[in-house]
């Protein structure tokens, strides 16, 4: 249990962002010291501190032994198009982060449909898509980017956010 939480707090950091997650908690503290507290009142105070509905969050990480298992099944290019294939092997989802290195400089990664892009530097963005894109049942999950510069390396979960049962697939190539 105790190793757990810190895995648990540094996921959600991963999904909703490292000073909600802290602003939360520290609210949560001041709300309940010196009380008796379930796992619900966690919950139920969390979800409205953080304003949404982390219902699967909580159900994988308080009431079950599932993990985290993605990996880079694929990846495939045509012309300006690379399609990285994310297959989930584990039953815990996660957002999609992908570390995208460049074989060499160029201009920033334009938009990419239903992702975030943050530009690292001239040869290097990361790209996150939400949680969601697992929520339709799928175990795979093709994420599109559109460039026309050569892919060098992908990290998924480059900054190791998410705990993965295998992190060694989680390169290409």
């Amino acid at each position: 249990t105790y190793g757990k939480t810190p895995l648990m707090l540094s996921m959600l950091g991963g999904i909703v962002g490292d000073e909600a997650v802290q602003g939360a908690m520290s609210a949560y503290t001041k709300a309940w010291s010196f009380k008796h507290p379930s796992p619900w009142d966690f919950v139920f105070f969390m979800n409205n501190a953080l304003k949404q509905d982390l219902g699967w969050f909580w159900y994988y990480w308080l009431w079950t032994t599932e993990s985290v298992d993605g990996r880079i099944a694929k990846v495939a290019t045509a012309g300006a198009r690379t399609t990285v294939t994310v297959q989930q092997d584990g039953q815990m989802p996660s957002p999609i982060v992908l570390k995208i290195k460049f074989a060499a400089p160029g201009t920033a990664l334009a938009s990419v449909t239903g992702a975030t892009v943050r530009t690292v530097d001239p040869q290097t963005a990361i790209v996150t898509w939400p949680v969601d894109v697992w929520f339709n049942g799928n175990r795979t999950f093709d994420a599109v980017i559109q460039t026309g510069r050569a892919i060098e390396s992908m990290t998924l979960d480059p900054m190791c956010r998410f705990p993965d049962r295998n992190p060694n697939d989680n390169l290409w190539p």
